[in-house]
């Protein structure tokens, strides 16, 4: 079995920390997303016994999941799921999972949203699987408009929108209540399979016990990695109030080095080089912060400019010294919330509500019908302390409901006023 390892945390400056991990776990591979490590699994090509599901499910959670003593629960279960002709694998999997109380364990079909944005994550570790997934290039992409939801009591709610797509074109807003597509009950993948190039009737709800509204929207094939990317760096705006430039963006994601290098170029060039003070928004739909993403901001080492023959200049190890707000929240999650625990012990505000509480060591697998697997494989400490399950508080806390909020963003008001107040205040 060949086994490579991810770091959720996104290895990028944090070498060593990989080495010690490959010594442990055997190989090495790519930037990642959510937690501290990561194991894939892929098939040897030259066995061609057909695999069990549950067989699979069983040996990998029992030789990769943290915590032993609730290894006979989980195999119970599913002994009962594996024994039940008319079971609904992935509801059961996901509800044994949750059962569990830890984050990073869940079961992905290609009907899942996530499983779509984990694979374009995780696509360099099973790069020749997904030409064979995704001819020809092994490009993941989805049918969809652009929309990230959020289930809340049974119903869906538009929670990011995603920039240069055809919801964001059609003028979507955060808080929208999804009902149907072609008349249809509206779900994030499954209502738009098979329908790109072609247009779909959406019917929302704007606002609470209000007239439907419906919108004719395009289909198209997205990229998951495209809409994240592009989304960080079209969130990037120098805001003006109260005689300030406040600097703004948002990290839909820190998955990846292309993340950490949007920040790094948005912050230190452009029109944020003349911003009086940075607004810092990691509600993420994904987290993936390396462990020093923190030290843009707080660390004590200079900024480096290097000039060649002809005048260029190159910027490295990049740090902001003007005043800094961050907003958090349940969109705060993993790698980000470590970011945000560094933050605020350095006496940095954050405004809004408490993050996810989900930081542990998740390791992904592709399985051999092509569903993906994540079992947390590895529990963390921060200073000694378990953010998994408690997360990290605001210092500034602002409350807020995402249903039917049109767009509204007070959370983004509260920081402003904040930073307003920091740049106010004599020195």
């Amino acid at each position: 079995m060949q086994k490579h390892i991810s770091v959720f945390l996104r290895y990028g400056r944090n070498r060593e920390v990989i080495v010690n991990i490959v010594k442990i776990i055997l190989a090495a591979t790519i930037t990642a997303l959510l937690t501290i490590g990561c194991t894939q699994t892929e098939s040897n090509d030259s066995i061609s016994t057909p695999i069990n599901i549950f067989d699979e499910i069983r040996t990998l959670i029992a030789e990769y999941y943290f915590d032993r003593s609730q290894l006979p629960v989980i195999n119970a279960a599913l002994e009962l799921m594996e024994n039940n002709p008319n079971v609904n694998l992935s509801e059961e999997l996901n509800r044994l999972f949750n059962s569990m109380q830890v984050s990073h364990f869940g079961f992905y079909t290609p009907d899942d949203l996530d499983y779509h944005e984990l694979l374009g994550t995780f696509s360099t570790l099973y790069a020749d699987k997904l030409r064979t997934m995704f001819p020809p290039d092994g490009i993941v992409k989805y049918p969809g408009i652009g929309i990230a939801p959020r289930l809340i009591n049974g119903r869906y709610y538009a929670a990011f929108v995603y920039a240069n797509t055809p919801a964001a074109r059609a003028g979507i807003l955060t808080g929208d209540e999804l009902l149907t597509v072609d008349g249809q009950q509206y779900s994030p993948v499954e209502a738009f399979r098979g329908k790109v190039g072609e247009t779909v009737r959406l019917a929302l709800r704007r606002v609470r016990d209000e007239p439907v509204i419906e919108l004719d929207i395009a289909v198209e094939a997205i990229d998951p990695m495209e809409t994240l990317t592009a989304s960080t760096t079209n969130s990037a705006v120098v805001i003006e109030r109260d005689g300030h430039k406040l600097g703004y963006i948002r990290m839909y994601s820190y998955a990846g080095l292309a993340f950490g290098q949007i920040l790094t170029n948005t912050i230190s060039g452009g029109s944020f080089a003349s911003a009086d003070a940075l607004i810092l928004d990691i509600r993420g739909r994904w987290g993936g912060a390396p462990l020093d993403a923190a030290e843009v901001f707080i660390g004590g080492t200079p900024t480096v400019e290097w000039i060649t023959a002809a005048g260029e200049v190159n910027t490295s190890n990049f740090r902001w010294t003007k005043p800094l707000v961050v907003i958090i929240g349940s969109e705060t999650r993993s790698g980000l919330e470590i970011m945000a625990y560094s933050l605020k012990k350095a006496g940095i505000p954050l405004v809004g509500s408490t993050t996810a509480g989900a930081v542990i060591g998740g390791f992904p697998f592709l399985l051999h019908d092509g569903s993906f697997l994540m079992i947390p494989g590895m529990d963390v400490r921060v200073d000694g302390r378990r953010i998994e399950g408690v997360g990290v508080a605001p210092t500034v806390p602002v409350d807020t409901a995402l249903e039917y909020s049109r767009g509204n963003d007070p959370k983004l008001e509260a920081a402003i006023n904040k930073i307003i107040e920091i740049l106010n205040t004599p020195q």
